[in-house]
């Protein structure tokens, strides 16, 4: 039971401790009164904030199979062991250049280890499960191999994020996977782009899609939409390209799905991952993912005008003006003449290379190419900086120096 303050006690408090004890007193919390308003409590706001923003009800929502990082102390310790064992005669064989690793090895124990793991990390990272799931997410715990072949010799694979030109992701890639022991086992590969429908910023655009694939034999499963390849529009950046392999419980009905008018039709291929999956998620699990990216170049724009029969759209980006801050009279670790240079009328210092140029061009002659070792001239010592380092900008071709040279390639 705790002891009631006196007045005795209080004067045991030193000054500052009466002081704090003295404002607790005055200011002491008391229960408002019945015709008080009361302000809504930290908890209330939260609530209503979240109410007015609509939260994402699906985010962190896990819709794949559960999973597990399959290694322990007692695996690490294992490992270590063995590899102070090894270490010695790796280390040897290692230096005289004989160490044979087996990939495929390597690559069977991260998959069974933490593979599906890190794959959810670089998805997430790209956000393909922001924008495709609405925040729901998966571990893929089945490897997709993809791999388009646009040459006799060379194959193009699919990753997780890696660059595949247009021109090489003309051709249906070859796509296997490992299906398991059962026989019966059904599945469904689709191939989205998040990025690529030109209507709607919030829909996806339907690449490729195959239900009912028996085993790992896509050649066998149904057709919902034939492929069609990346086209990705000049200006536009990177855009992804998602494969997303599915576990079937049971037979789909294809008919249900999308119907197309023609194979190229653009509206037709108007796609939601998070509607596919939401009306079928008694049926169908996520299992694998893969994903690359593409960039505009010359094959697309046959590829507009050839096969879907539209003018080629083109993205600018408008670049704003460098910020130039105000000039001050001393400005401190500061080239003089480059800082003198950023205020200077730009016609003046187009002037002063014009001028520069036509003393070195000759014109009965063949534009003079850039010199291969423009700065082997030793200036003499006492060439102050200034004038060193303009000179040397000249010699290299740069800043406002550029139009003075003409790469012969041009």
């Amino acid at each position: 039971m705790a002891t009631p303050l006196t007045a005795v006690t209080l004067k045991c408090l030193s000054r500052t401790n009466r002081n704090v004890f003295a404002q607790f007193v005055r200011y002491r919390w008391k229960p408002p009164d019945k015709d008080e308003e009361v302000l809504p409590s930290f908890d209330e706001r939260i609530k209503a904030m979240r109410q007015a923003q609509h939260v994402n009800l699906n985010d962190g929502i896990n819709i794949g199979p559960s999973f597990q990082v399959n290694i322990n102390k007692h695996t690490e310790l294992n490992k270590i062991r063995k590899w102070n064992k090894q270490r010695h005669v790796l280390e040897k064989s290692a230096r005289h250049q004989k160490l044979q690793v087996d990939l495929d090895q390597v690559k069977e124990e991260w998959t069974a280890e933490s593979g599906p793991l890190h794959i959810h990390d670089i998805t997430k990272h790209y956000g393909i499960f922001t924008d495709m799931f609405s925040g729901a997410y998966f571990h893929p715990t089945v490897p997709l191999r993809i791999a388009y072949d646009y040459d006799e010799e060379f194959v193009t694979p699919v990753y997780f994020g890696n660059v595949v030109p247009a021109h090489e992701a003309s051709l249906q890639p070859y796509v296997s996977f490992p299906s398991g022991d059962k026989g019966d086992d059904l599945w469904t590969l689709v191939m989205t782009s998040p990025d690529g429908n030109l209507e709607s910023n919030d829909k996806e655009l339907l690449h490729w899609m195959v239900c009912n694939i028996p085993q790992d034999n896509v050649e066998q499963g149904d057709t919902v939409c034939e492929y069609l390849p990346p086209f990705p529009a000049r200006g536009a950046g990177f855009l992804r390209y998602v494969f997303v392999l599915y576990k079937q419980a049971s037979r789909i009905n294809t008919k249900d799905i999308i119907s197309l008018t023609s194979r190229v039709s653009l509206r037709d291929r108007t796609f939601s991952s998070l509607d596919f999956y939401g009306t079928r998620e008694d049926s169908l699990i996520p299992m694998g993912l893969a994903f690359f990216q593409s960039e505009w170049d010359k094959s697309v724009r046959s590829f507009f005008h050839n096969t879907l029969g539209m003018a080629e759209p083109a993205f600018e980006f408008i670049h704003p003006p460098p910020y130039v801050p105000a000039q001050v009279a001393y400005p401190h670790k500061e080239p003089f003449n480059l800082y003198l240079d950023r205020y200077r009328d730009k016609k003046d210092i187009q002037e002063e290379v014009l001028k520069l140029k036509l003393k070195t061009v000759d014109p009965s002659a063949p534009p003079k190419p850039r010199p291969k070792f423009p700065n082997t001239e030793l200036l003499p010592k006492e060439t102050p900086s200034w004038l060193r380092l303009k000179i040397q900008s000249q010699r290299l071709g740069q800043d406002q120096w550029k139009a003075l040279y003409r790469d012969s390639k041009e």
